[in-house]
């Protein structure tokens, strides 16, 4: 049996769902490594990061992104505290740097608006 190829203008659920995510919840920028600490020089990588209280909103993201949902902690109430235990001091985050998160954009591109598409090209142009 001979395996079909997925039509690349329809998308899954999963990606249209990531898209609006992307659009709403979602933030697009550079993540800098440095690789001595006593120099300022780095490397500079697009990064795509969405974060919110509600974890199960993440998980179509999570399939899409292919990474986990991470907790990211913080001293200040954030979320209501039945969504981040313990008391809400923190947020979910799915995030995707470098090749990945250009794979990804890409994959997602006809899904998103053209402001995003703009501000996606400029931050390719200064991580680079």
């Amino acid at each position: 049996m001979s395996r079909r190829k997925r039509n690349p203008n329809q998308f899954t659920t999963e990606e249209i769902q990531t898209a609006t995510l992307i659009e709403t919840e979602g933030s697009l920028g550079c993540r800098t490594l440095t690789v001595k600490k006593d120099k300022r020089y780095g490397y500079r990588y697009p990064r795509v990061v969405i974060g919110m209280c509600n974890r199960e909103a993440l998980e179509p993201a999570q399939k899409v992104f292919g990474t986990n949902i991470i907790a990211d902690p913080s001293k200040e109430i954030q979320c209501p505290p039945e969504l981040f235990p313990p008391e809400g001091k923190g947020r979910w985050r799915v995030e995707a740097t470098a090749k990945h998160a250009e794979r990804i954009m890409a994959q997602l591109e006809p899904l998103l608006t053209t402001y995003t598409k703009k501000r996606w090209k400029k931050i390719l142009e200064t991580c680079k």
